[in-house]
């Protein structure tokens, strides 16, 4: 990491080009619609084609950016996974933009960045038509917008943080805990580091402009001639659906084992011939299991390092909530807590870094090979069946 700290702008571009060509590589393969593509390509199609609405428990951000993959690249598998590959590739830079300014260090963001992109699940939610890559891209950019704000005392970068919050949660209403990630970085940056904005740009940057940007979001729905009081009743609907959801599905999972990899899920899983083709929504064990130690190891400099108050608050205003949710949960609604972990976590690696220079050398080199082991069942490639028993490192796993 100290070559990289050298040099950083190539190294970023490295781990971009790289993620980009893992992101697009065989894009379309499977080239029928897998797990909740089946809601949302078909809904984005809808969209283009003025037909009834299908997927409506959501805000409908993602699935117009989906349809514009359609738009471009027609509905097929390249056409509705091509938005998301795109997002998937932009989460990369906008990872180190938000580690390099949370701390002030190109080194730590790029740590941030370089776990982003050797951590497996982006790969699989980057070549999938599904909301979190969405989501997780919008919510990065409000961490590192948000962070620009209190490093240069621009309230513009605070309205822009705003917008990308508005964003997230025109996604999924889960990006509200952006919004109050941003809310706790004002409040830091205020009483903690003596940074102030008028009253007013806090207020439009934190209520106004994301309320703008989610109602900005069904623009669609009026020129399909929906009413004020049609959206309002969508709204209605879209809380009692998730409120009392009672469906069971064999891949769920309780949140308090995500962290832990204990029951991942396959989003499509074939075999001929002696041969299996698999997308394993999974994390890369290497760095999953080294997230909560990370955090908790770093509890203990809230009081001296703002950006290390700021990856713990945000960790639990974004993780914890899932606590009290009753209905059916997976392994992939842990996917906008992760640059919250990353953070922490490259923290941990940088002190360690010093004392320990070849232990982290090794760490950086498991967690590459750990991904790299990986990749055939992040991206349906063509392996023999007999192989799957060692991509399953725990029992629960299948």
């Amino acid at each position: 990491m100290q070559s990289m700290a050298r040099r950083p702008g190539w190294w970023l571009l490295a781990l971009v080009l790289l993620s980009a060509a893992v992101r697009f590589w065989r894009l379309g393969d499977p080239p029928k619609q897998v797990f909740d593509e089946i809601y949302y390509a078909r809904t984005a199609h809808e969209y283009l084609t003025g037909q009834p609405i299908y997927e409506w428990t959501h805000p409908p951000l993602s699935k117009l950016l989906v349809a514009l993959g359609i738009r471009v690249a027609g509905f097929e598998a390249w056409g509705w996974r091509l938005v998301p590959a795109v997002f998937g590739t932009l989460l990369i830079p906008a990872l180190y933009a938000f580690g390099t300014l949370a701390t002030g260090r190109p080194s730590a963001g790029l740590a941030v960045a370089a776990l982003g992109a050797l951590d497996s699940i982006w790969v699989v939610e980057s070549r999938i038509a599904k909301p979190e890559v969405f989501l997780a891209t919008f919510s990065v950019l409000t961490y590192a917008l948000g962070w620009a704000a209190v490093r240069t005392g621009r309230w513009g970068y605070l309205a822009a943080a705003g917008a990308t919050a508005g964003a997230a949660c025109a996604t999924k209403w889960t990006g509200l805990a952006s919004l109050a990630a941003l809310g706790f970085l004002v409040a830091l940056a205020w009483w903690g580091l003596g940074r102030r904005w008028p009253g007013w740009a806090v207020t439009g940057s934190l209520l106004a402009v994301p309320l703008v940007v989610y109602a900005a979001s069904y623009l669609p729905h009026l020129v399909r001639g929906e009413s004020l009081a049609d959206l309002a009743l969508l709204q209605v609907n879209m809380y009692r659906y998730h409120a009392t959801l009672q469906a069971t599905h064999p891949y769920a999972s309780p949140w308090w084992s995500w962290p832990l990899l204990l029951r991942p899920m396959w989003y499509y899983y074939e075999t001929s011939g002696g041969w299996m083709k698999g997308i394993f929504a999974v994390g890369n064990p290497a760095i999953w299991w080294a997230v909560l130690p990370a955090v908790a190891a770093v509890c203990r400099q809230v009081r001296t390092s703002p950006a290390l108050a700021f990856a713990v608050a945000g960790f639990a205003l974004s993780y914890l909530p899932y606590a009290f949710v009753g209905r059916l949960l997976f392994v992939y609604h842990f996917t906008p807590v992760l640059p919250f972990g990353y953070l922490a976590l490259a923290s941990v690696l940088e002190r360690v870094r010093h004392p320990r220079p070849r232990w982290i050398r090794t760490y950086w080199t498991v967690a590459a090979l750990v991904f790299l082991y990986q990749l055939p069942v992040l991206t349906a490639y063509p392996v023999p069946a007999t192989w799957l028993r060692w991509w399953t490192l725990v029992r629960s796993w299948v």
